[in-house]
């Protein structure tokens, strides 16, 4: 059986496991898929088999290892390791694309090396990563064994986040494709660039509103309207697959970068131009810090200037 770029046989199906499947095959082997995708996720600071945590080990000690978000756990070969809530899959890739026009995210996990990053644009000849152990793992096999639970466990949610039978995308049976939501860059347009890996597209201007999707890192967007509320910034835009709603900038971050159409920023440099000139032909006498009656009547911020 065929199955994400290598020979693999099911060890866990979609109906036993509930959210995902389990594929075994050899230890380090490549790890692809079919059709092409965004990668919107990444987790690649874990060693295979070092890092690697014994399921049962963890079931039975997890409330006496969790720290808050976090579990210090001891792995299959006795090694102290700290692993948040949401990286007990070990080394992963979350991709993000499309089928039919709808939108699904599908994770691929415990690998032992992951090859991609945030933002990379990946199809069937790009290695993701290798086949690994980190993580959470159960096996037969001898604790010292490094192929000790090497398998890749794989999950299809779809953005209402139900989980999904990953079989016919594994196999290659159905592809799953990336579409870019963005506009092109348009200089008569006010535009956002986002910075941040990802952010949620909300149906109003509030983060208690419903989750309608996500934009991700370099796409760029129109902005239709602009909200302040809740310490945010909110931007109306409209997703090349028909998603209308807001992104959110939280004040002081550099989560959204506004791009500012052409006539605008000439404007705004040429006011800064006659600032400069200003500055080079002047010199401050005085500036007041209140409305006052002084030799000459100056109002709050007014600056007095002496003509070199």
């Amino acid at each position: 059986m065929m199955i994400l770029g290598s020979e693999r046989v099911v060890t866990n199906d979609f109906s036993s496991h509930k959210t995902a499947e389990d594929y075994s095959g050899n230890h380090l082997s490549e790890i692809k898929i079919t059709g092409s995708a965004k990668v919107v996720r990444v987790v690649n600071h874990y060693l295979p088999h070092e890092d690697s945590l014994n399921y049962d080990s963890f079931v039975k000690n997890q409330y006496q290892w969790k720290d808050g978000d976090y579990y210090n756990c001891i792995s299959i070969t006795g090694k102290s390791i700290r692993y948040h809530k949401d990286e007990l899959g070990g080394n992963c890739v979350v991709l993000s694309g499309y089928v039919d026009g709808v939108h699904y995210y599908y994770g691929l996990y415990h690998m032992a090396k992951v090859n991609v990053n945030v933002g990379d644009i990946v199809n069937q000849d790009t290695i993701l990563g290798y086949q690994g152990n980190t993580g959470l793992v159960a096996s037969r096999k001898a604790l010292s064994d490094v192929t000790y639970g090497t398998h890749v466990h794989m999950e299809l949610i779809d953005d209402s986040n139900n989980y999904l039978n990953p079989r016919d995308y594994a196999l290659g049976n159905k592809r799953i494709e990336w579409v870019s939501q963005g506009n092109e860059r348009n200089e008569n347009m006010d535009q956002i660039h986002i910075l941040a890996d990802k952010i949620n597209i909300r149906e109003s201007f509030s983060k208690t509103s419903k989750d309608l999707g996500d934009v991700y890192k370099d796409e760029t967007y129109d902005i239709l309207e602009v909200k302040d509320n809740e310490g945010y910034t909110w931007y109306k835009i409209k997703t090349s697959t028909n998603i209308t709603g807001y992104v959110a900038n939280l004040v002081n971050e550099n989560w959204i970068e506004v791009l500012k159409k052409k006539e605008q920023e000439q404007e705004e440099k040429e006011d800064e131009q006659e600032e400069s000139n200003l500055d080079s032909k002047y010199i401050l006498l005085y500036k007041a810090e209140k409305t006052d009656i002084y030799y000459i009547r100056l109002k709050e911020n007014e600056e007095l200037y002496l003509k070199k």
